[in-house]
């Protein structure tokens, strides 16, 4: 599951006299989601974030929800330089729980930490009931975001910097799909004919690149149909293409926010289009939504989409969630457990070989 966010600025300080001081600090934003669902895999279990880079140099984030060594009282937070040589590093370290409208906790409990010694890895500790209790675990889930900042002497380079700020990319193609200005292709959807852009969608699609490109390019005139896929749905998938946002969300799931069936409905109907049109990474979005939205109601059509789409993650999180005590016998009531065992008929088999939840 795409969990991991990672924002990055560079700066340099004033320089000293023959020598510069050269400051490298980054920010990792580590959000927790289905924070009861791993409740209970045991003390010295841990999860790991990806591999991400600040300063030049690689980090881990290992994540202990029930302790590091012994007792599940508290929630134990690792920052791991996985492999280096490095052994004299000045590092800063700071770490800020944040509540869901962004803003951070006070950081009175957890003060900021100078390391000299890489390797002596700094951890942080959350108390289980202090947490639970707090505004920062919201909808099973909390964020906690890390600063690293490295500090450096080197020779001296130079005494004037350059200050200009590199402003952030406002490439969005999402007016020319808006307009239709010069579209080269149209498709039918139910009732509905959008115009679209032939390069633009190959280069998103690898479905779209051999549909228009490919051996049986010559064979296609006129408009193109779109079968079994409603055009509100196909025109969301197009509208993610065109704008390339690096948001988890989309505008209709914030049109929708606060109705869980309907960004549910959203959010399966939209993993169906791009697993089809092999969009990866609004597969992912989906798969999150889902996942952040899973409730017995809808587990069983969750997990049957998971296995028909092959989403290898969302499926496991089902499988952890339907394994917990209670939740089991309460889905198989549900009108949708038939058409999940057609679908996926060897689920209780899986289920077996899965240890007991606590």
């Amino acid at each position: 599951m795409d969990t991991w966010s990672l924002v990055f600025r560079h700066k340099k300080v004033k320089a000293i006299p023959k020598r510069i001081v050269e400051s490298r600090k980054g920010s990792y934003l580590l959000k927790v989601a289905g924070y009861s669902l791993y409740k209970g895999i045991g003390a010295g279990s841990c999860i790991s974030s990806p591999v991400f880079t600040i300063g030049g140099y690689n980090w881990i984030i290992d994540y202990y929800p029930d302790g590091h060594m012994t007792g599940a009282e508290h929630v134990v937070v690792f920052i791991i330089m996985p492999i280096s040589n490095v052994k004299d590093l000045a590092v800063k370290f700071d770490f800020t729980v944040l509540a869901h409208d962004g803003k951070a906790s006070s950081n009175n409990e957890h003060p900021t930490k100078i390391v000299t010694n890489i390797h002596d890895h700094p951890k942080y500790y959350l108390k289980k009931e202090t947490l639970e209790a707090s505004k920062f675990l919201k909808g099973d889930s909390f964020r906690i975001r890390f600063t690293i900042e490295i500090i450096k002497e080197g020779p001296l380079e130079k005494t004037v910097h350059y200050t200009r700020e590199v402003t952030a990319s406002n490439l969005s193609l999402v007016s020319l799909l808006e307009t239709g200005e010069g579209a080269d292709v149209s498709f039918i959807v139910g009732e509905d004919i959008i115009h679209a852009h032939k390069y633009i969608l190959a280069a998103r699609s690898p479905v779209f690149k051999a549909q228009f490109f490919g051996p049986m390019e010559g064979k296609k005139n006129g408009s193109i149909e779109v079968k079994d896929m409603e055009a509100s749905i196909f025109d969301a998938m197009l509208h993610f293409i065109y704008s390339d946002s690096d948001s988890e969300s989309l505008p209709e799931f914030d049109e929708v926010e606060g109705n869980r069936p309907a960004t549910v409905a959203l959010a399966q109907h939209l993993l169906v289009a791009a697993d089809m049109y092999g969009l990866e990474r609004l597969k992912r979005v989906c798969e999150k939504k889902l996942y952040e939205f899973l409730v017995v109601d809808n587990l069983a059509t969750t997990l049957a989409l998971a296995v028909q789409h092959y989403c290898s993650d969302l499926k496991d999180a089902c499988m952890n969630f339907v394994k917990a005590p209670d939740v089991l016998g309460a889905v198989v009531l549900t009108e949708e457990f038939e058409h999940m065992i057609t679908i996926y008929p060897t689920f209780f088999k899986e289920l077996r070989q899965l240890k007991p939840s606590s």
